[in-house]
């Protein structure tokens, strides 16, 4: 599996049992997110950890967004 199939699988996963919407917020931010695991972990690892730990990185997406609607930007992630 390569970087962008990863992409295209955790994606699918995350809009279908995460609710995400495609070009929403929430969206942008895990595409980020998920784009830096693959790059770190690779994409099979990538994949595997974000489906056991996918409630995990929507905590984080909420985190992010706090943070931004609070004037605070992550240092990791330019919108």
């Amino acid at each position: 599996m390569n970087r962008f199939q990863a992409m295209a699988k955790i994606m699918a996963m995350l809009s279908e049992e995460e609710n995400l919407k495609q070009g929403s917020r929430e969206y942008k931010i895990a595409r980020k997110l998920v784009s830096r695991k693959i790059d770190r972990l690779g994409p099979e690892t990538a994949l595997l950890q974000v489906v056991d730990r996918r409630h995990q990185l929507m905590e984080q997406i909420k985190i992010l967004m706090s943070l931004e609607d609070s004037g605070i930007k992550h240092p990791h992630l330019d919108f």
